[in-house]
């Protein structure tokens, strides 16, 4: 398989200074943008960092209406000491398309990412996913296939099952009607405020190439319905079966899954590590892609000791 050349050989640090943090963002939504590495079960994946069996290997799963460009933040500073994996879901960014509702089902989901790292000879990778994709990571850590989870803004952690926030609705309707106009348009900050508001704390200061990156994925995204529809009728509900070490973040003005119903602890296992990150929204590693770097690090360093049961 073919490395990119975002990797260990980087002179970049995990922190930099704002110009570099925005070259480094533009090179990785180019290499997350192009043709994937591979593709496995009809899955579009893009690898980099540091080869396969010198490092352990990280597994980025994107949110609802969105794609492997969405991790362009954090991608280049977790290739300096991780192989990466970041992929587009079925119906999603580069993938085929989808329609069935069964294979929407989040569980669905997790079997069809646990069937592409077997492929590839992944038993237990560690898994990073924001929202929906978060979500995914939890039912693949119950089926015993992860290593570790870092689950940013999570959904399915409510008692009951429902509809879902009408934004979600909302931001798709908005997204395609506005498709022809948005790479325009979204030059504008006052655009991208609006655009991306529930997303970001900051959105008027969200890289121009990342917003157009996301309305694009959002406006073209096959799977969104059948996935949103999924998701409506379902929650998680088997933290008794997750036994690797487990960290979730929620932003203090997530408007997506506000905090009263949709993060109920005790719908994860009493080990999990929980936080909630101040001045951040539905992506933390938009807001916060340093912090974010961060918490995936301790979240895979804490696999070599034990748990706090």
């Amino acid at each position: 398989m073919t490395r990119s050349g975002v990797g260990p050989h980087s002179t970049a640090a995990a922190v930099a200074p704002a110009d570099q943090r925005t070259t480094r963002l533009r090179e990785s939504l180019a290499l997350l943008g192009a043709a994937p590495s591979s593709i496995v079960a009809g899955v579009p994946i893009t690898r980099c960092g540091r080869p396969p069996g010198q490092a352990p290997t990280i597994v980025l799963v994107h949110g609802l209406g969105a794609s492997r460009e969405t991790w362009a933040a954090v991608l280049a500073a977790l290739a300096l000491r991780y192989d990466v994996l970041a992929l587009d879901l079925p119906g999603h960014g580069q993938a085929r398309a989808l329609t069935d509702r069964a294979a929407a089902q989040p569980a669905a989901l997790a079997g069809t990412v646990g069937q592409v790292c077997a492929q590839l000879g992944l038993d237990r990778p560690h898994l990073v996913g924001n929202s929906l994709g978060a979500w995914i990571t939890l039912e693949m850590a119950a089926d015993g296939h992860a290593a570790s989870v870092t689950a940013l803004a999570p959904a399915g952690l409510r008692h009951e099952t429902g509809p879902v926030h009408p934004m979600l609705r909302v931001n798709r309707v908005v997204a395609r009607a506005a498709a022809p106009l948005s790479a325009a348009a979204l030059t504008l900050r006052p655009i991208r405020a609006l655009a991306f508001a529930t997303g970001s704390v900051t959105p008027s200061r969200l890289d121009l190439g990342l917003a157009r990156s996301a309305a694009r994925a959002m406006a073209v995204s096959t799977g969104y319905t059948p996935m949103l529809r999924a998701a409506a009728g379902a929650t998680f509900c088997r933290a008794g079966e997750i036994t690797v070490p487990v960290s979730v973040v929620f932003g203090d003005r997530d408007a997506i899954l506000p905090g009263r119903v949709n993060q109920q602890r005790d719908l994860l296992p009493a080990h999990t590590r929980w936080e909630t990150w101040e001045r951040c929204g539905h992506a933390p590693m938009w807001d916060h892609p340093e912090r974010t770097i961060e918490l995936i690090e301790q979240t895979v360093a804490a696999t070599e000791g034990p748990l706090d049961r």
